[in-house]
């Protein structure tokens, strides 16, 4: 794992559903918006 490198989708957990893809997604939107913003100083919505 590297600060600042994000991966997801099928890279991460293997082949899905698409549900799946999309729920995991959402929640690596979530985890990347909230480093950005604790990287540069906003508070980030939880």
């Amino acid at each position: 794992s590297r600060e600042g490198v994000f991966a997801g989708g099928d890279v991460v957990t293997g082949s899905a559903t698409v549900i799946l893809a999309m729920g995991a997604g959402k929640k690596a939107a979530k985890g990347i918006d909230k480093y950005i913003k604790e990287k540069y100083g906003e508070k980030a919505e939880a």
